[in-house]
């Protein structure tokens, strides 16, 4: 062997060295390593109840829709009014009980910001819309506060595709529905005007609105909400419907909005304890889903069946009381009112981002026209859509948009390419995790708790504001848990520190047992494209809303934590070792738990059932519980024996429980077969029949 031999051996060998060096360097040096947060600061939240605070109703807080309206319509009226654009809500009941004016401090703030054209404007433009139709006219607005309104209504953006660029997002769900609905009345009130941003007529905005709206309620009447059961956007959801169901002149457009208005009440009483919304949401920041005092759908439910309590004046419930074209049916008043001992409830909603799914509703990845569909359900760099979004961003002159902005010059090298697909799926951006697909959804509810759950969704992936799981036991009483993908509560940051997860978990829920698992990516994508990775769960479980909260630490650290409230009972349990947080904000009610991978379980009893508190415990610690890596096998008392893991099927007593393929509804109040469209929903003698394609509605009685 001559020396250059050699020499050129030692060298491969020190380069082959060199990168094994490298590549063990960053496999550890950009790994996520578990480690307890960093101290964070600010109030604790939810606030803490106090006696003053108004009660929370179990029962109606009056027998009749027509009392509980008035008391709603007094309720407001005896608020202030803000000064800013919020306060035309208050004014519109105001109006609606008798009053004869109108703040101008507030209906100067809102036409100014619906001016401007603000990202939701669209949310104050719903209000604007409703005063004009109701007050216009009347001798209750000025000529000149009825001319300001007919300006702001003429020279709004009714749609992304039109001229002059805003910041205003209307491509989300909630948000496509307000801007159709608002165009459609627009246009309605004014066929003959001019409306300057696109030169076009109030007809042709009209018919353009119409066009958007039926096809938005048509898809959602089969497939169900992509932003499924949200606490924050079915608030907009109902005020655009509302705005149609009370104002529409052409019978179908306002038959149909009273329909979509009939399955999303439905919806909400199926999936709601007491008139919180309980349940796992398409969207919600951590203070919707923490207490009920922070549900801003809990003052709908009072007003539309009497339980929980007023909590202002939102833009749903408003609507709702200043609409007395919408009858909302008895029957689904009584389906909310009703608690017998255990009821479950299962929902299919959304559809799959899949080339199968595309077809079957007559949907394209490459064309411009279905983009409403793909980005109403958060689609916009799936690897499926990311080209249509890149030619819609190009072609309606969108990269302005901190949505857009970041992607346009790597988009645009990769489109040349034509590896705007794969490099979506290689490289992850963040963006992906907004993707609401398909979701498979089950409640259980007894009248001491309720537990519901996203059953096994898009287990490991990015989150966004996705809540995937949620035990109640009363309006505090709430437990859940997440991987945060931020140090920050608030929803400027999605996901955040409570809401939804950096890493979504494979959940999977029977009855009143439930498990959870996480195995949370050791890296993160590259660095540009994640804002943050964090290497632990938590689980929100505020001792102070219990009567009794007790552990049962297992060996290796992990354990049982139980908790009592009233005679309902929660049991949770964390494989990994954890701690209770003791300092900052939310000392007292998190559990953290160190590990990439974790197995939770949660299981819920009631006195009646298991016992007292004390044998609930007992009979639970006693019960065999093997979590192997995150595959789990546990004999649940009452339940039976429980197998379940990262991949393959719920077995319970050794038989396969669906995870997938649900129907629309199935409980015992309402069917719907999943894509059809059609509704039955009954209680007693009380139903209602819906037919979205034969366009009819039939209640009883």
């Amino acid at each position: 062997m001559n020396r250059a031999s050699t020499r050129r051996r030692l060298l491969n060998g020190i380069f082959i060295l060199l990168l094994i060096a490298g590549a063990f360097y960053a496999e550890n040096a950009l790994a996520v390593k578990p480690a307890w947060p960093p101290p964070r600061t600010g109030d604790p939240l939810p606030r803490r109840p106090e006696p003053a605070d108004p009660p929370f109703h179990h029962e109606p807080l009056a027998p009749s829709l027509a009392e509980r309206r008035q008391l709603y319509l007094d309720y407001v009226s005896a608020l202030p009014t803000p000064p800013e654009r919020g306060g035309i809500w208050v004014d519109l009941a105001k109006l609606e009980n008798g009053a004869r004016q109108v703040s101008p401090a507030a209906l100067d703030s809102a036409l100014a910001f619906v001016d401007a054209r603000e990202d939701t404007a669209d949310f104050t433009l719903a209000g604007l819309v409703r005063l004009y139709y109701k007050q216009a006219g009347r001798g209750i607005l000025s000529a000149e506060d009825e001319a300001r309104l007919k300006s702001s209504l003429l020279n709004f953006k009714y749609w992304l595709d039109e001229p002059n660029p805003t910041f205003m997002e209307l491509w989300t769900e909630n948000h496509q529905i307000l801007a159709f609905s608002a165009e459609y009345l627009a246009g309605q009130a004014f066929p003959d005007e001019i409306f300057p941003n696109n030169g076009q007529t109030g007809e042709w905005h009209r018919q353009h609105g119409r066009e958007k709206l039926l096809r938005w309620i048509d898809f959602r009447a089969r497939t169900g909400m992509a932003e499924w059961d949200s606490v924050p956007y079915y608030d907009m959801d109902f005020a655009a419907l509302l705005n149609l169901a009370e104002f529409a002149r052409e019978d179908d457009v306002a038959l149909k909005a009273a329909m979509m208005l009939d399955v999303l009440f439905f919806d909400m009483a199926s999936d709601s304890f007491y008139g919180q919304y309980a349940t796992s949401h398409g969207r919600a920041a951590a203070s919707h889903v923490k207490s009920a005092a922070g549900d801003s759908l809990l003052t709908l439910q009072a007003v539309a069946w009497g339980t929980g309590r007023f909590q202002g004046a939102d833009m749903a419930s408003v609507s709702f009381v200043t609409s007395p074209r919408y009858q909302l049916p008895g029957a689904i008043q009584a389906v909310a009112q009703d608690h017998p001992p255990e009821v479950t409830s299962f929902e299919r909603q959304s559809i799959p981002v899949t080339r199968e799914a595309a077809a079957l509703y007559g949907l394209s990845f490459n064309s411009m026209e279905d983009i409403d569909i793909w980005w109403g359900m958060g689609a916009f760099t799936h690897p499926r859509v990311i080209d249509l979004t890149i030619a819609t961003a190009d072609s309606w002159n969108l990269w302005h948009y901190p949505d857009f902005a970041p992607l346009k010059d790597l988009a645009q090298a990769l489109k040349k390419l034509h590896l705007l697909g794969p490099a979506s799926q290689l490289l992850d951006p963040d963006s992906n995790g907004t993707v609401t697909s398909e979701v498979n959804k089950v409640t259980y509810r007894t009248p001491e708790y309720q537990l519901s759950n996203a059953q096994d969704y898009r287990k490991g992936e990015k989150g966004y504001q996705q809540h995937i799981w949620q035990a109640t036991l009363s309006p505090y009483a709430v437990v859940f848990v997440t991987n945060p993908d931020s140090l920050r509560e608030n929803d400027s940051q999605r996901p955040s520190y409570w809401a939804s997860n950096g890493r979504l978990p494979r959940s999977a829920q029977y009855r009143n047992l439930l498990v959870s698992l996480y195995n949370i990516d050791r890296h993160p994508s590259p660095s540009i494209l994640e804002a943050r990775h964090y290497g632990f769960t938590h689980a929100y479980f505020p001792k102070w809303a219990f009567d009794q909260v007790v552990e049962a630490p297992a060996k290796g650290g992990g354990g049982w934590v139980f908790g009592k409230a009233g005679d309902g009972y929660i049991a949770l349990y964390s494989h990994q070792p954890y701690r209770w947080q003791t300092e900052g904000p939310d000392a007292g009610q998190e559990i953290i738990a160190l590990g990439l991978q974790n197995a939770w379980i949660c299981q819920m009893g009631r006195k009646e059932v298991d016992g007292s508190f004390e044998e609930f415990i007992l009979k639970i610690t006693q019960a065999r519980l093997q979590v192997d890596g995150l595959n789990v096998t546990y004999d649940a008392p009452g339940v039976g024996r429980v197998e379940f893991g990262w991949s393959g099927p719920l077995l319970v007593d050794g038989r396969e429980t669906p995870l997938q393929g649900y129907a629309r509804f199935n409980n015992p109040y309402g069917s719907s077969a999943y894509g059809s469209g059609v509704y039955h929903f009954e209680l007693g003698e009380q139903s209602v029949d819906l037919n979205f394609s034969a366009l009819t509605r039939t209640v009883k009685p």
